[in-house]
C-alpha cells in the first residue's frame, strides 16, 4: 500500500509538472515557442497527461483549442489496390468461448493488474447490438493518424509524418469502412468522423471524452464504443514497422485491442468487463483469421473507456502499413463484432 501511494504521488507530480510546463509555454511564451516541436518532450507530456505512449517521430505542434464542429469530408475513394468489399451477416447461433480458446489469446500487461484472463474470456456476454436505435459508436481520438503512402494513396502531411487531415487516407476512412460493414450486417452505428487531435493533440482525449458523453446522452442505447487508431513504431534504421497478417491471400493490417484500467487511481469500474469483450473479439478474430490479431494490451490509463461497457481502442495496423492493408484488416474486426452482436454463451 505504501509503495502504491508513493507511485501515485510521483505520478501526480509528473502530471502537475507536465501541465505547468504546458501552461508556462502556452501562456507565457505564446505561439512563439512551439513546445511540441521537441519530439521527446512532447512524448513525455502526452504520456503523463493521457497515458498513451507516442513515438517521438509522431509528435505534433501546438494548435488552437479543439473545435466541436464535425469534419465534413467526401466518402473515401476506392483505389485500384483496394480489396473487394465484403458483406457480413449476423450468425444464428451465439459463439461459445472455452478454456481451450486461451491458446488464441496473447496479452501485454503494462500496468499493475492481474485479472483472471480465462474467467473473463469464458464468462457470458449478455448484450444485443441489434435494434432500430444506435448500439455502436465509432470515434477517432487521433483521427489524423495515417499510413505509409503508396502511388495511389498520396496525401498532404499534417504536422508530422504519417498524419493527415485527408479523410480518404487517415483512420477516419478506416472507421468509414468499419461502419459500412456493420451497417450492412444490420447494426445501427454512429460514426463520429471528427479528428479530435487536429486542433490539440495532447488534449485530444479530453475532447473525445466530451464527445462520447454527448453521444451517450443523445443515444443511451449505445453499448459499444470503438476508438479507431493505428499504432506506430520504427526500426533503428528509421523505417516504420508494419503489423501484417493475411486475409484471402492478401496482406492485411493486424488488429490490436487496447484496454484501459483504473491503475492510475481513476474510477473505472467496468474495465474487466471491457477486457472480457476485448478478449472475445481477439479470440474470434484469431479463430477465423489466424495471425490477424495482435496481443491484447492492458494499460494503466482509462482512455475514456470508463464511460461505457464495451468501450475499447482498436489499433488497426501501424504507420508502416498501407491504407489498403488497413481496409482489409478492419474487415476482420467487423466480422468479430458481428459474431458477438447477439452476445455469447
Amino acid at each position: 500500500m505504501k509503495k502504491e501511494k508513493q507511485a501515485l504521488r510521483i505520478g501526480s507530480l509528473s502530471i502537475l509538472l507536465a501541465v505547468l510546463v504546458r501552461f508556462i509555454c502556452s501562456v507565457g511564451l505564446g505561439d512563439r515557442f512551439e513546445l511540441f516541436s521537441v519530439p521527446r518532450l512532447a512524448s513525455f507530456l502526452i504520456y503523463t497527461e493521457t497515458g498513451r505512449v507516442v513515438e517521438p517521430t509522431t509528435a505534433t505542434t501546438t494548435a488552437p483549442s479543439p473545435s466541436s464542429t464535425a469534419i465534413q469530408a467526401p466518402e473515401p475513394d476506392l483505389k485500384p489496390d483496394m480489396p473487394e468489399r465484403p458483406v457480413l451477416s449476423i450468425p444464428e447461433q451465439k459463439p461459445v468461448f472455452t478454456a481451450e480458446d486461451m491458446q488464441y489469446l496473447t496479452m501485454q500487461i503494462d500496468c499493475r493488474r492481474d485479472p483472471d484472463l480465462e474467467a473473463l474470456l469464458t464468462q457470458p456476454l449478455e448484450w444485443d447490438l441489434r435494434g432500430s436505435e444506435p448500439t455502436i459508436l465509432i470515434i477517432h481520438t487521433h483521427g489524423t493518424e495515417a499510413y505509409t503512402p503508396t502511388a495511389d494513396t498520396q496525401y498532404e502531411q499534417y504536422n508530422a509524418e504519417f498524419r493527415t487531415t485527408d479523410d480518404r487516407y487517415n483512420v477516419v476512412s478506416v472507421g468509414d469502412e468499419l461502419t459500412r460493414l456493420l451497417e450492412e450486417a444490420g447494426l445501427m452505428v454512429i460514426h463520429d468522423r471528427t479528428a479530435y487531435d487536429e486542433d490539440d493533440y495532447v488534449d485530444s482525449y479530453d475532447a473525445s471524452r466530451a464527445a462520447v458523453q454527448e453521444h451517450l446522452r443523445q443515444h443511451p442505447t449505445i453499448k459499444m464504443v470503438i476508438d479507431v487508431h493505428r499504432d506506430a513504431a520504427e526500426y533503428s534504421s528509421g523505417a516504420q514497422w508494419a503489423a501484417k497478417g493475411e486475409v484471402d491471400g492478401q496482406s492485411a493490417a493486424q488488429i490490436m485491442m487496447v484496454v484501459g484500467t483504473d491503475a492510475m487511481g481513476l474510477s473505472h469500474p467496468n474495465w474487466q468487463t471491457n477486457l472480457s469483450i476485448a478478449e472475445k473479439l481477439t479470440v474470434q478474430m484469431e479463430r477465423s483469421y489466424p495471425g490477424m490479431s495482435r496481443n491484447v494490451n492492458l494499460r494503466a490509463a482509462r482512455f475514456n473507456q470508463d464511460l461505457a461497457m464495451g468501450a475499447l481502442i482498436a489499433e488497426v495496423g501501424a504507420a508502416g502499413n498501407t491504407h489498403a492493408e488497413a481496409i482489409r484488416g478492419v474487415a476482420v474486426l467487423a466480422d468479430a463484432i458481428v459474431a458477438l452482436a447477439t452476445g455469447t454463451e
